[in-house]
Parts: structure tokens; sequence; C-alpha cells
């Protein structure tokens, strides 16, 4: 839910006005047809005031997707919290599914005709590939030192993976909406997880040696 722009400082409330006015018209035309003319026409600034505060089309709209995802954020780290890594993964991709359907924008924004222009806005530049690294990076790490995840793969790649497996979810899936959260689970866990995840008795053997290197260390 976006923040009351008159709640904010006015730095801030210029900038949420912005993100408010590139939404309606990312929606109302989609990204590829929206500029930077119609966004400031939109809340009635110059250009020169969106420049002020974004450097580029690119840059509004990660703010867009950030500002949609930002309560999915919250919860998918209690997620994470209380599921193994490779559970996590999963529970947070159908989430994400389900609030792109329920989100007018979003759904507009990864619909068939649109879903090509906002993962090349999103990816093809640097600042959501680190605002979505800051949140994975750390979890990552947590799951290798937990034993649940491959030592041998590094943190970037792992997070790169695991970002295009949740985001090809995201868009119109006729495979995907024809079956039920449990099929969907079982078609994740079987294929696309393996790759990143210790096989089960490994990781047995993988969590004594990490809780016998917590202990050693509070001795210590």
């Amino acid at each position: 839910m976006a923040r009351r722009a008159e709640n904010l400082a006015p730095g801030d409330a210029t900038r949420a006005r912005l993100v408010d006015g590139a939404a309606a018209c990312f929606y109302r035309y989609g990204v590829g047809k929206t500029t930077i003319d119609e966004i400031a026409r939109e809340v009635r600034l110059s250009r020169r005031t969106v420049y002020r505060y974004f450097a580029s089309k690119e840059d509004i709209f990660v703010a867009v997707i950030s500002r949609e995802f930002e309560e999915l954020s919250r919860e998918g780290r209690l997620i994470y919290e209380r599921a193994s890594f490779g559970e996590g993964v999963i529970e947070v991709a159908l989430l994400m599914s389900r609030r792109v359907n329920e989100s007018p924008t979003l759904s507009r924004l990864f619909a068939v005709e649109e879903s090509g222009q906002t993962m090349e806005a999103l990816f093809g530049g640097t600042e959501f590939t680190r605002l979505v690294e800051r949140f994975l990076a750390p979890l990552i790490r947590r799951a290798q030192q937990r034993g649940e995840l491959r030592k041998d793969i590094t943190v970037a790649d792992a997070t790169e993976w695991v970002t295009h497996l949740v985001f090809s979810m995201l868009g119109p899936n006729p495979v995907i909406s024809r079956h039920d959260d449990e099929h969907v689970k079982f078609m994740l866990r079987t294929f696309a997880l393996p790759g990143l995840m210790l096989p089960e008795a490994e990781q047995a053997v993988e969590a004594p040696k990490a809780g016998t290197r917590r202990s050693r260390g509070k001795e210590q």
C-alpha cells in the first residue's frame, strides 16, 4: 500500500507523487509506451523535476515495482525464517504469483504483451538487481551455513537463478494456472530446486557440522 504523501517530508512527498503518477501511466500505456514527459504531465510537474528524483524511466519503474512488492518482501522474510530455504523459495514464488494476480498494476505489467518489457526494465539495469541481492544474499549464505545449499555455487549465481525462477512464474502461464498449488510445489521441488539444494541425506550430515562449529564458537 502506498504511503500517503501528506505524511511525508516534502522531498519524499514529491517522490511518492511521481511514483503514483508513473504507476498510473505504466498501467494506462504500458512500460514501453510511457515517457518521462507523460509522467511529468500526469503529476503536473516539470520534466526537470522528474529527473531531480530519478535518473531514468527505468529507475522510476523499479521504484513502482519495489513499492508494490514492499509488503510482500516483509512476508517473504517471515516465510524464510520459518521454512527451509528450498521451501521458502517455493512459498515465496507462489505468494508473489498470487499477489501479481491480485494487484491491478502488477497484473497489467506482467501481462503477456507487457512481460518482456517489464523484465527488461527490471533486469536491464543494476538497481533492481541490487535490491534483490540485498534481500536474497543473506538468506542464501545462511542456507549454505546450515548445509541446505550446495557450497560450490556462488551467492551471486544462486541469487540470479532464484530470481529468474521466481519471476518466471509471475506472468500468465497456462501450464501453471491449470494446476493447483500442491502440483506446482511438486514440480518446483522435483525439477527446479535440485540444482541448488544438497540432497536431504547430505543435508542431515552437514547440519550437525554447522551446529558443532557454532557450539565451539560459543565455548571459545
